[in-house]
């Protein structure tokens, strides 16, 4: 149960962010939610597909990153082995509360029962004089592209929704020697009716500026391959 608390200097100044990655650290996730906005820098390494959010019923993109809810294969010796993490996993275990009464104003949040959390290792919150450590303003960075992401994911899905492109997808993979995996519950963009859509459309999703992030979702289930792949190398040092 996360323990979110307003972060302050006086209060937190002690704290320090762990510099690694884990399953310990809660990173062993099969999917992440990202927003519309890290498609082109996600699509060199994960294939990014819809879900329906179990809270709102609201389709929200999400990475892959396994073949099952706790598998991540990009975790690697402490580290994350590609050359993009996603804003989701940087901004942990902060978060960003807006005001009820003004809704410009936001508070920056901590959830104090974070493993990520300690007094002893990781990278400091705050400098002697108060001000964010450049490791904390990195958090403050990632969380102002999701805030500013989410809205533009929002007009993306919803622009996909409108012309009827987006479509249940079941992921079925062959992993050798008889083994499969499948990932359900994933939605993916009509390709097929992707290739209908009529000039002024087309034009319209370019001057939207979405035209190339659904071009760069639809190749992105290339990267299936890579995640098998990945799956296998890891199957091959478990039994090595």
């Amino acid at each position: 149960m996360a323990n979110y608390v307003p972060l302050d200097f006086a209060a937190h100044r002690m704290l320090r962010l762990a510099n690694v990655h884990g399953a310990a650290f809660g990173d062993d996730l099969g999917m992440v939610s990202v927003v519309a906005s890290e498609i082109p820098a996600l699509v060199s390494s994960y294939p990014l597909f819809f879900r329906k959010s179990p809270f709102s019923g609201e389709y929200e993109l999400g990475a892959v990153l396994g073949f099952a809810s706790d598998e991540n294969l990009f975790l690697a010796r402490g580290g994350w082995d590609a050359g993009y993490v996603p804003l989701a996993i940087r901004r942990e275990p902060f978060a960003v509360q807006q005001s009820a009464t003004s809704p410009d104003r936001n508070t920056l949040m901590v959830d104090l029962d974070s493993p990520r959390l300690s007094r002893e290792l990781g990278d400091i919150l705050f400098f002697s004089d108060g001000r964010p450590s450049e490791r904390l303003q990195g958090v403050l960075d990632a969380l102002e592209a999701m805030v500013k992401g989410a809205e533009l994911t929002r007009r993306y899905v919803a622009a996909l929704e409108a012309l009827d492109l987006i479509e249940p997808v079941e992921v079925r993979v062959d992993l050798g020697n008889g083994a499969a995996e499948t990932l359900a519950g994933l939605f993916t963009i009509a390709d097929d009716r992707l290739a209908t859509l009529n000039a002024e459309t087309v034009v319209d999703l370019h001057r939207q500026g979405f035209l190339p992030w659904i071009y760069q979702q639809v190749a992105s289930a290339g990267q299936i391959n890579a995640l098998i792949l990945r799956k296998m190398r890891q199957q091959e040092q478990i039994g090595g």
